[in-house]
């Protein structure tokens, strides 16, 4: 068949004249017939609707002579199909080009019947031969008659112009989706048809001529339509041919809308589906189902649709398009509904960037309140460009916010959420309260959601932020719950009515009120700088216990028993556990016990349920010293803590016969660590502990305790618990005597040195041994010693061995043998000397006598220099343990480890501090507190610094006080991070006595109002320890407030100044000169007081005259185990205070008429 048309084009070419076109075969129809012939009869029509090839005429090939035309169904592909293969089979056979012109037609067809005839007529029409022509110039197949009979070529053609529209609409249906290809004359593939043989007007020529007949509508079938569509001849917006049946639905436009303008608007893809809708063809495309859309249609369903993806250009006249022509789209519903859906208005986003969002999304630039809230965020509102009154008025049609309704102001309390602006919080509920009743919700969804947006101001921690409603707390319970929850201003607060339903709990839950109690009680030092300015610790403290007091029955055991263990109590600046509280004390037994303040005097129930108690028992003494060694473990006691406990021991001790049973008691050891008393010994032996030979099972106590003390708590002594033995199966290797130890032999056991040792004995009550032993007594010179200690139980029972080297002794009584390693003394150490230091120990005296012994013995007077330290005639750090606190004396290692700088903590009086003599020394040493003060702000001390009367004053920043003793590991002491100890170079030189330096003392008792330049330079001073200073300006700044602070403060200063000492003056009057004042020796008033071995206090002149000629007590007559002096600085400030008073109450009396 491809030969065929091949050789039918090549014939077309050569013909001179016009030629008749062939006629389909098969499934080939014309679809368009034009008859001219109007005096047509309707026989020929008749006749010529039985010629016509229509659907239903399937041919066949036979034998490439005979055509047998069957009737079959209207599908045709398989008719199809057989006639290509007929035609292809004929072009083969016959090899000759076939005439095909009108004269051979009409020949042919002269002998046929009338009907014949007419078709030959109409087939002679122009509108035919147009038909004709236009199907050769696509390349259609058909049919030249030349090939067929007579007979043949009237039973082939259609008999009437619809058959003949159908036969064309069959055969072009069967070129596009079967019969796509063919060959050319070449013998190159080719497309079937070629619809770029003819321009658009001969498509629009062609579409016409298949489906009109003189000037009306040819009556085509459904199906007939259908084939219709699947030819690529409608017109599109981009002027291109397309077919109905791709896809994609087809539209047209309505007359009245401008065509050019909406295609600017309209994407390729969718000016794809849009048909140019013409004239002729207007009741074709509405037969074919195509849809003529309005304007609004078409914006709603295209563009609209397509918006967001539409380039910038064709946005902008969009844009253009709904405002100018507002008037008309606005009475689409469909249409208005859609642009609420549409992100059309402009959002600035940027300083150049422009986005599209819905109108919803946006706020109305005319309410100021949201022109308030959002005044920020431009991207809120539209464009600059859209805020014409045409603009916004379309806007709020399609959704544009301008009203505070409950969503609104939703979206507003999210925004101050999101922005986190307090201000804007406060205008936020300023707009809520007044228009409170626009917002009242039966259901209560609005305040629910609303209770769940942080967007309310509110304060903690000393900054405002935003926070929930129900996160918050009111002003009213503030003091009960600031560590926890935020509290919202007074000025916004909100009336009571509202709290249930935006969630506030007033009063707060008990849960979050004991939250607050352990936030304020966490930290030991948490009152050391109050910083609370709504009121003070007492205040917020009260306001906790009438809640605790009123609520405390629905508290379960569990949180009872943890009130009553836990520190909650503010004393001063210390909180104090219920069980170190009573309602009544005799003395200061801080930091243990303390007196209920009177300002909790109204919570007694409550105090009274935590378990305090009207005032202590020997029992509680324990219980407390218990409880501290607990907190603190293996940590060290800082020097005020080492004082108060060693006066609770004494109170301990005096009032021990009140307890039936004796609970466990702790005392500190030689390094200030809490000791049970029974592992504790009293270092009576120092040579013993010297060496180093001893294990660290071996405690001692701390020197600061007196031996009547330690006898009271039933502390031992080292000599009498620990013995030293040879260890088992070592024996000595006796040496020669070089001749000396015969000598000393006899001297030891002569009358003269057995009467002095005699002497001595009765001075210690501890020794029971018999000065005549010493007629027994041998001296051994032997190689070396193996010796081991071992500490016997308290019951005298076998003990342990405590050894921690059992070499390195060079001298051993066992019976009444000394076994002297002679050979390995030192230079300076003399048998004589050693045998005397053997005899001390043996007899249990004192070994300061070992040198006059030694004397005793030796033939000469041998000098005893630099034989004290080998011999341990010198104790080790008990000196510095015993003025460790003392005004003057260099700081102590283990106080070094708690110093800290607190310059804004309060300052008790009496307190123990360290102070840094000047700024070219880098040295500490104690001071003592004689007037407290200190809290928010930087103040001025009085102290005093040295064993002189004389006082100073020191600013808060140059005084360092030692932290609370903590808790620290056995292996290693705790790092200090806050004081640098190589800076600052703590550690005293002992070769200077700064207990011994003078300072000058003010003109005045009392510490005056810190100045100006005393705050800048305590600010300088501290940004110099980290190596940073004041800026000018700042200075200059700090500087004119502090000016203006202290015009403000000055003139109340003075009055409440002269009240505050009238009072106190006025009470230590009435107290009067106590006995305690007096020394027992001079009964006159004590200048610098000092405490004996024997535990009572004596003027310090007057004890050390009677120390020069006795060894027993003035005061108890019994023998003093040392001559040590310690100061006691608690009667020196009673002394100081009472003295001071007596001037003072007078100049006092006189202003106020006080008697």
């Amino acid at each position: 068949m491809k030969k065929c048309d091949a050789l039918k084009r090549e014939e077309s070419r050569k013909a001179a004249e016009d030629r008749v076109n062939d006629v389909s075969v098969g499934n080939s129809v014309l679809d368009a017939m034009d008859n001219e012939d109007d005096d047509a009869s309707s026989d020929s029509d008749d006749e010529e609707e039985n010629l016509c090839l229509n659907d239903d005429i399937n041919v066949t090939a036979s034998n490439g002579d005979d055509c047998e035309i069957n009737n079959e169904d209207e599908s045709g592909d398989s008719t199809n199909r057989d006639i290509a293969e007929r035609e292809v089979e004929q072009n083969d056979d016959t090899q000759e080009t076939p005439i095909s012109n009108e004269n051979n037609l009409h020949s042919q067809i002269e002998g046929t019947s009338s009907s014949t005839n007419d078709m030959a007529v109409m087939l002679n029409s122009s509108s035919i031969k147009r038909l004709d022509n236009l199907l050769t110039n696509i390349r259609c197949p058909m049919l030249d008659f030349t090939f067929f009979s007579p007979d043949d070529v009237a039973k082939i053609l259609p008999d009437d112009r619809l058959s003949l529209s159908r036969s064309v609409l069959v055969t072009l249906n069967q070129c596009v989706n079967f019969w796509t290809q063919c060959l050319s004359a070449s013998g190159i593939t080719e497309a079937r048809l070629c619809w770029n043989e003819i321009d658009g007007n001969e498509i629009d020529e062609l579409i016409m001529l298949i489906t009109k007949h003189q000037g009306s509508r040819i009556s085509l079938m459904q199906s007939d339509l259908s084939m219709l569509r699947t030819l690529p001849v409608f017109e599109s917006l981009l002027h291109q041919r397309v077919s109905l049946n791709e896809g994609m639905d087809r539209y047209t436009l309505e007359d009245n809308i401008d065509v050019d303008s909406i295609s600017q608007l309209l994407p390729a893809s969718i000016k794809q589906q849009f048909l140019i809708e013409k004239m002729e063809q207007k009741e074709l495309l509405a037969d074919l189902g195509i849809q003529s859309l309005s304007e609004a249609q078409v914006l709603q369903r295209f563009v609209l649709e397509e918006f967001p993806r539409l380039p910038q250009a064709q946005k902008e006249i969009a844009l253009q398009t709904i405002l100018t022509k507002w008037s008309t789209l606005h009475s689409s519903t469909d249409f208005v509904s859609k642009l609420k859906e549409c992100p059309l208005v402009k959002r600035q986003r940027g300083a150049n960037d422009i986005v599209f969002v819905k109108a919803n999304e946006l706020m109305d630039p005319r309410n100021d309140f949201l022109k308030d809230i959002f005044d920020s965020s431009p991207e809120m509102f539209p464009a600059e460009e859209m805020h014409s009154q045409d603009w916004l008025d379309i806007l709020s049609v399609i959704g544009l916010n301008n009203n505070v309704d409950k969503h609104i102001f939703l979206q507003c309390a999210r925004k101050v959420e999101e922005e986190g602006n307090a201000s804007k919080g406060f205008t936020l509920l300023q707009y809520y309260s007044e228009h409170f009743g626009e917002f009242y919700d039966d259901t209560q969804d609005f305040h629910r959601k609303l209770s769940d947006v942080t967007c309310v101001p509110a304060e903690y921690g000393g900054e405002l932020a935003l926070y929930k409603f129900q996160d918050i707390a009111v002003p009213r319970d503030r003091h009960l719950v600031f560590k926890i929850l935020p509290v919202v201003p007074e000025a916004i607060s909100p009336p009571q009515v509202m709290f249930s339903s935006l969630g506030i709990s007033s009063p707060p839950s008990i849960g979050v009120v004991l939250k607050q109690v352990r936030e304020l009680t966490e930290e030991d030092d948490s009152l050391d700088h109050w910083d609370y300015k709504f009121g003070s610790a007492e205040e917020v403290f009260s306001k906790i216990f009438f809640f605790l007091q009123e609520n405390y029955e629905k508290l379960s055991p569990r949180v009872k028993e943890n009130l009553q263990v836990r520190a909650i109590v503010p004393v001063g600046t210390t909180l104090v556990k219920s069980s170190r509280l009573f309602f009544r004390l005799n003395k200061d037994l801080s930091p243990f016990f303390y007196e209920v303040p009177r300002a909790f005097g109204a919570y007694d129930r409550l105090l009274r349920d935590l378990g305090v108690r009207e005032s202590p028992h020997v029992r509680d003494y324990a219980v407390s010293l218990s409880e501290l060694h607990k907190d603190l473990g293996d940590g060290r006691l800082n020097t005020n803590e080492l004082n108060s406990v060693i006066e609770v021991l004494n109170l301990l001790a005096e009032r021990e016969d009140e307890s039936s049973s004796r609970p466990t008691i702790f005392a500190p050891d030689f390094d200030g660590r809490l000791t049970n008393v029974n592992v504790l010994l009293q270092n009576d032996a120092p040579w013993l502990v010297q060496g180093n030979r001893l294990s660290n099972v071996v405690r001692l106590v701390h020197p600061k305790l007196s031996s009547s003390l330690c006898k009271q708590l039933g502390i031992d002594l080292l000599s009498l618990r620990v013995n030293e033995y040879l260890v088992k199966g070592f024996k000595p290797r006796i040496l020669p005597d070089k001749g000396n130890l015969s000598r000393i032999k006899n001297n030891l056991r002569s009358n003269k040195f057995i009467d002095v040792v005699s002497m001595l004995i009765t001075e210690n009550k501890f020794s029971s041994k018999k000065t005549t032993s010493l007629r027994q007594f041998d001296l051994m010179h032997v190689d070396h010693l193996n010796t081991q200690f071992v500490l016997r139980k308290k019951d005298g029972s076998a003990g342990v061995d405590v050894t921690q080297n059992s070499t390195g002794t060079l001298f051993f009584v066992e019976s009444n043998t000394i076994f002297l390693v002679e050979h390995k003394f030192p230079v300076g150490v003399t048998s004589e000397l050693v045998v005397a230091t053997c005899v001390c120990d043996y007899f249990q005296v004192s070994r300061g006598h070992s040198a006059a012994l030694s004397a005793l013995l030796a033939s000469d007077h041998a000098s005893a220099d630099d034989i004290g330290l080998i011999l341990g005639s010198f104790g080790k750090g008990d000196e510095n343990e015993l003025r460790r606190g003392e005004p003057g004396f260099p700081v102590s290692g283990a106080d070094l480890k708690l110093i800290e700088l607190k310059p804004l903590r309060i300052f008790q009086k009496g307190e123990i501090v360290a102070v840094r003599l000047d700024k070219s020394s880098p040295n500490a040493v104690y001071a003592l507190v004689l007037g407290g003060g200190g809290g928010n702000n930087v103040s001025r001390i009085r102290l005093r610094i040295g064993n002189n009367m004389k006082e100073t004053e020191l600013i808060s920043t140059e005084i360092y006080s030692f932290r609370k003793g903590t808790r620290i590991e056995k292996e290693q002491d705790r790092e200090l991070d806050f004081v640098d100890l190589k800076e600052f170079n703590l550690i005293k030189d002992e070769s200077e006595s700064a207990h011994e330096l003078v300072l000058e003392s003010p003109s005045e008792k009392i510490p005056g109002p810190v100045g100006r330049a005393d705050i800048l330079k305590a600010v300088q001073d501290l940004l110099s320890s980290a190596n940073m200073s004041l800026n000018d300006d700042v200075e200059k700044v700090m500087d004119s407030n502090l000016k203006f602070k202290e015009a403000v403060d000055h003139k109340d200063v003075y009055i409440e100044s002269l009240l505050r000492e009238g009072k106190v003056l006025s009470e230590k009057l009435n107290n009067g000169v106590v006995d305690a004042f007096l020394c027992p020796i001079t009964r006159d008033i004590m200048k610098d007081p000092v405490i004996c071995a024997d535990g009572h206090t004596y003027d310090r002149h007057a004890i050390e005259l009677w120390l020069q000629s006795n060894r027993r007590s003035p005061k108890t007559n019994q023998q003093l185990p040392s001559r040590d002096l310690i100061p006691n600085h608690a009667i020196r400030n009673a002394i100081e205070t009472m003295s001071g008073s007596v001037d003072a109450v007078k100049a006092f009396s006189s202003v106020y008429g006080l008697k």
